[in-house]
């Protein structure tokens, strides 16, 4: 396997271990995921694709610079756009 491909695995799996750890927290706290999971996994991982593409990069490496990526992956500030993407993919499956 290449570097670059090395790198986007490491992306996808970072994406899907964040959602992972977002919806354990909230069942944690009392809530309930509606959606099934792999639902959710595939349209966050659709959406970063979509924010890799519009940033302009494509082709290898594109994934790692999905400006998504800062909303999701824990740590760094996002613009709005970006979060408030993030924000309806996950809370919409989420409830109370």
């Amino acid at each position: 396997m290449d570097d670059m491909a090395e790198v986007e695995i490491g992306v996808l799996r970072d994406v899907i271990d964040a959602v992972e750890e977002r919806l354990r927290a909230h069942e944690s706290g009392g809530g309930h995921v509606i959606a099934p999971r792999a639902q959710l996994y595939a349209a966050v991982i659709y959406a970063v694709l979509a924010s890799a593409r519009g940033s302009g990069y494509y082709g290898a490496g594109s994934l790692a610079r999905a400006p998504l990526l800062d909303e999701i992956l824990a740590g760094v500030e996002s613009n709005p756009r970006d979060k408030a993407i993030y924000t309806v993919v996950l809370d919409d499956a989420l409830t109370q």
